[in-house]
């Protein structure tokens, strides 16, 4: 068995010792999984970059799809705003009848 300190100074000595090591271990694992994380972000990058740039795309092109569809049919589109305006209303109005 480990001989049993014999002041308190003696005591916080032993423990700051005990502790400095799994200090260490515990920052040199940080520092691993750190790096490792580090690398699969730089590894994903191209791939991110390159979807991004996809839907940016996409998004552009779905929205000058909208805004043509708007511009050759505004009545349709304003009546669909009016009808999806009433059923909300008319379902937030059922709740506090309820």
């Amino acid at each position: 068995m480990a001989k049993q300190p014999s002041s308190l100074s003696e005591a916080i000595e032993k423990l700051e010792n005990a502790s400095h090591g799994k200090v260490q271990d515990f920052k040199e694992i940080l520092e691993k999984d750190y790096n490792e994380l580090r690398k699969t972000l730089d590894d994903l990058k191209p791939y991110l970059d390159d979807l991004k740039n996809n839907v940016e795309s996409e998004v552009k092109k779905t929205k000058n799809q909208v805004e043509g569809k708007v511009k050759e049919n505004p009545w349709v589109v304003l009546g669909l705003v009016g009808l999806i305006a009433f059923v909300i209303g008319w379902i937030f109005g059922q709740r506090k009848q309820d």
